[in-house]
This record gives C-alpha cells, sequence and structure tokens, in this order.
C-alpha cells in the first residue's frame, strides 16, 4: 500500500461546482490549496475550509498566475465553459492553458493535472470538443508531468446542468 504525502495545490476553477468537491477532497486528505478565482464572493463554498487560501485575481495574468504557482507542488486546472461563442471556448479552453502552461514553466512547477472533456478532439463537431482538444496538446507539448481527465458530463447535487433542467 502506498503512502500518500500531502501537498501544496494551485487550484483553478476551485470555486466553480467540481473544484468545491475536489478541494473537500483534498482538504480531508490533508493537502494545502490555493484556489484563485475572479471574485472572491464566489468561493464562500470553500473559504472557511482548513488550509484553503482563496485568492482573487486574473488568471489569464501570466506574471501573476506564475507568482501564486511558486511553492506549490501541483496545479489543478478545472476552468472551462460549456456554452459560449467560438472566441469565448477559444479564451477559456485554449489561451488559458497557454498562460497556465508558460506560467508553470516560469514558476517551476512541472505537475499539472487537467480537466477536459470525453470526446475531445481537435476534429470534433463542436466548437467545445475543439477547443477542448486544443488545449490539451497545449499541455502534452508543455513538458510538464500531465495527468489529463476526460470526463463525460459531470452532474450532482448543486449542478449547472441536470439542475437546469429540473
Amino acid at each position: 500500500m502506498s503512502s500518500f504525502t500531502p501537498q501544496k495545490i494551485l487550484v483553478l476553477g476551485g470555486s466553480g461546482f467540481v473544484g468545491r468537491h475536489v478541494c473537500e477532497k483534498l482538504t480531508r486528505m490533508g493537502c494545502s490549496m490555493t484556489v484563485i478565482t475572479r471574485r472572491a464572493s464566489q468561493a464562500a463554498a470553500i473559504q472557511n475550509l482548513p488550509r484553503v487560501r482563496v485568492l482573487e485575481g486574473d488568471v489569464y495574468n501570466s506574471a501573476f498566475l506564475a507568482q501564486c504557482m511558486a511553492h506549490h507542488d501541483v496545479v489543478i486546472n478545472l476552468i472551462a465553459i460549456l456554452h459560449g461563442t467560438p472566441a469565448a471556448f477559444e479564451k477559456a479552453h485554449v489561451q488559458l492553458p497557454q498562460v497556465i502552461a508558460k506560467a508553470c514553466q516560469a514558476s517551476g512547477v512541472h505537475r499539472l493535472v487537467h480537466i477536459s472533456a470525453l470526446g475531445a478532439s481537435l476534429t470534433g463537431p463542436s466548437d467545445y470538443q475543439r477547443s477542448k482538444a486544443r488545449g490539451e496538446e497545449i499541455f502534452k507539448q508543455a513538458g510538464l508531468e500531465l495527468t489529463l481527465l476526460q470526463p463525460s458530463v459531470i452532474f450532482g447535487k448543486e449542478d449547472k446542468f441536470l439542475n437546469l433542467f429540473a
């Protein structure tokens, strides 16, 4: 049985539906986290978790992101959009991975966990699938220790997918 060493983790998208659950689980495992969010008020669900520090800032600012990554062992990227224009998909799924990869290289962080999507493909039928695949390629080519997850639709209590229909 292998032992787990608690780590310092930078979480991008930690105030979202999946991010809240990831932060709760990592807290139970003894990890310390920094969560960057656009608006700290959106992170109310995680602000009181032990060993979680919430920072308000712009994840598209490479210098800010590299500074935030300093002294962290791992970066987890959960940022994504489900609906939007081609430009919005490009920004969230392609430009942001470019910024993250650059910041990882500048800060010396080598380990990245990235949540992509089932069906991500450069030749996929939707802007969403194609942009997710381009983001994956950026991370694959960045020379990082990459864990790439491609889940199907993630749903549960308080999600913004099935509860929309309910």
